[in-house]
């Protein structure tokens, strides 16, 4: 091969991958997908207690789907739910000391009168099952749920705090068209200090 042949393939390397990353890159028409988190501690554990937990949101359930999940619960509870939350895709994920997240399959957020807000969350998969060693609060009995459910309550701040279903039945909120966790004022706290985290991201 002649000297010149080769030097034509090496100049064209950097040519070659700077198409490349143009191409990946998203164009003008493209926004940037936004995250919005929140991060948390859990508390009133007898597994788990006091770990840190982060919650990223990057997008919120449809109506159209929210329909399906509720109809599927309706039909059949638990079992039903979770074979139509496995099937779907991810809309965020759960963060703990865990390498791995917990991917979330639902996720609706409801305003309130007072400038605060509902978060409902729902995984596919008990918080802490990576470690087999499942999140499970206190005074709980019987084997955990295999999926579980968050519901936040913020402020108009941005703050407040978290309950989930390993100490709460999930229900539906039949007002809200959405699933949620039944009894909710009765239900032990789960996470405290839950925090919006300001500014979202983009990926």
């Amino acid at each position: 091969m002649s000297y010149h042949r080769s030097a034509r393939r090496i100049y064209s390397i950097p040519v070659i991958l700077g198409v490349l990353l143009i191409a990946a890159l998203p164009t003008s028409g493209q926004s940037p997908q936004k995250i919005e988190s929140f991060t948390a501690t859990t508390a009133n554990m007898t597994a788990g207690n006091g770990e840190s937990v982060r919650i990223n949101v990057f997008a919120w359930t449809s109506a159209a789907d929210r329909e399906k999940f509720v109809a599927a619960f309706k039909e059949k509870g638990e079992p039903q739910l979770l074979e139509a939350l496995s099937g779907s895709p991810s809309v965020g994920y759960v963060w703990t000391s865990e390498t791995l997240g917990y991917a979330l399959r639902y996720a609706h957020r409801i305003a309130l009168p007072d400038g605060g807000e509902r978060i409902i969350l729902l995984t596919d998969r008990p918080l802490g099952s990576w470690s087999r060693t499942p999140l499970k609060a206190a005074g709980a009995d019987g084997q955990p749920s295999p999926l579980t459910a968050l519901e936040l309550r913020l402020s108009r701040s941005g703050r407040g705090e978290g309950k989930m279903s390993l100490a709460a039945a999930i229900t539906v909120d039949e007002g809200a068209k959405t699933l949620a966790l039944a009894n909710y004022e009765k239900a032990p706290v789960l996470l405290k200090q839950v925090v919006r985290v300001p500014g979202a991201r983009t990926e």
